[in-house]
């Protein structure tokens, strides 16, 4: 049974990951500041995503369950956005989004080179701001693309192992982190616009695409960046 260790998992995206990835068979390991619903996961640890212990909790009880098979889902985010952005702002977005995920691979690679993780691979969380600008919104801009700095690096580093590391970038999907745009009328319709395929997504979306990843099928299929958007990153004018 392969282990997966889930980020950001109490909701949204990262909830319906952990639910996908658990149907599938993968021993979950989940974590999140807030309770993470217990069918989701068969270990749920509570903390910051920033916390070294925690870290070193989640791996050693997805090691233990895996043996050495383990995937690490990078998801947990946010978002602070404002002109002029305030250094905290700043400072806690780039903490959350860029150097927590690249800490939690820096781990993984370690427990790579040990033989502790003998195979599965490493998905990192991007956006739309992952490969196309973003207003008002410099810290969130700047940690999304780093996000995918960090895929094309450490699948550079893991490849020779066997190791796989994608990002997948969500566009407007339907979360607590959306929840203004989605319910005013005209916000919501003008993004609509920009979606080939006419709908906002759903966080099922997102997962279906990280499950795939977490797959043999996906087995020649690392250092991308997959879109989950609707088509929105390639829509053009409108």
């Amino acid at each position: 049974m392969p282990a997966a260790i889930i980020t950001g998992a109490a909701a949204g995206n990262g909830l319906a990951i952990a639910r996908r990835l658990r149907s599938a068979n993968h021993f979950v390991v989940a974590l999140d500041r807030s309770p993470i619903p217990r069918e989701a996961a068969d270990i749920a640890l509570t903390g910051d995503v920033l916390d070294a212990a925690l870290m070193a909790s989640a791996y050693d009880q997805a090691s233990a369950a895996a043996e050495g098979a383990v995937y690490l889902v990078n998801n947990a985010g946010i978002t602070r956005p404002g002109l002029p952005q305030q250094d905290e702002a700043w400072e806690s977005t780039i903490d959350v989004n860029l150097t927590a995920p690249f800490r939690w691979a820096r781990e993984f690679s370690a427990r790579v080179q040990t033989g502790e993780i003998r195979e599965g691979g490493i998905i990192f969380i991007g956006s739309l701001a992952t490969q196309l600008g973003f207003p008002e919104n410099p810290a969130y801009q700047a940690s999304k693309s780093g996000v995918l700095g960090l895929t094309r690096a450490f699948a550079f580093d893991l490849g020779s192992k066997g190791i796989r590391v994608n990002c997948v970038s969500p566009g407007y999907i339907a979360t607590a982190m959306t929840e203004r745009s989605y319910n005013d009328p005209a916000m919501n319709a003008a993004r609509r616009r920009h979606m080939l395929l006419g709908r906002w997504g759903q966080p099922e979306d997102v997962s279906n695409a990280v499950a795939f990843l977490c797959t043999p099928e996906s087995s020649y299929i690392t250092g991308i960046n997959l879109p989950v958007d609707g088509g929105w990153s390639v829509c053009g004018l409108t």
